[in-house]
């Protein structure tokens, strides 16, 4: 193989790892801002306003990150907290955001399933413990406990077609990124103009597609 060969397909690499190093430092920095900002709400006695960023913390995750785990063991605290105070509507607005926030950031599987099974056995539980609707009257607590975990445990999973829009636009972002560094560029270092337009519009759409299918899958 050419050198100049082997130094484009080396800058390939290279453009895509900083391209995953920089989103994996955003959702790094993001998760750590918002477990600071809750801790600060948290030190104020704002436990609702906490309860919000530790949501938004645990939500910004990535395989390995500390800060999601700790959002999320910070919440079940508040509900053990609020639950032995009897305070049932903060309980539930703390389990529902550890359920939120694992839900959020699944895809073709579930991070922190054994702290979603648990939220959801207490959403359930508390659920149950609440004055019951016309449509339940008559049915035992444990019943009702049961159709509400019943509820929750049913995941049909990411839209399907979202999912492909997610794949599609990712490989062609990063395929465009490889391609734009190989062919954008000449052998002097120079921009190859209609070259760089054409592939750095097909980075643009890729990423498009990419945050689209995020968004809506």
């Amino acid at each position: 193989m050419p050198a100049a060969t082997v130094t484009r397909v080396a800058r390939g690499f290279g453009i895509a790892a900083v391209v995953l190093s920089v989103l994996l430092v955003r959702v790094l920095s993001s998760a750590r801002q918002e477990l600071q900002a809750a801790d600060a709400l948290l030190a104020q006695k704002d436990v609702d306003g906490a309860i919000i960023h530790y949501r938004r913390a645990a939500r910004w995750y990535a395989p390995g990150s500390p800060y999601h785990v700790e959002a999320l063991q910070r919440l079940a605290e508040i509900a053990r907290d609020a639950e032995a105070s009897s305070d049932v509507d903060r309980a539930l607005r703390a389990e529902r955001a550890i359920r939120a926030a694992i839900m959020a950031t699944r895809s073709f599987y579930v991070p922190e399933r054994a702290r979603l099974q648990t939220a959801d056995e207490h959403i359930a539980a508390l659920m149950a413990e609440q004055p019951a609707p016309g449509m339940d009257a008559g049915k035992s607590k444990d019943q009702i406990r049961r159709e509400h975990l019943a509820l929750l445990e049913h995941d049909p999973g990411p839209n399907v077609f979202w999912t492909l829009v997610l794949l599609s636009g990712f490989a062609a972002w990063v395929s465009a990124a490889f391609v734009f560094s190989v062919r954008a560029i000449d052998e002097q270092d120079r921009w190859v103009p209609d070259q760089a337009r054409k592939w750095g519009a097909v980075i643009v759409l890729g990423f498009g597609l990419f945050v689209l299918g995020m968004a809506l899958a």
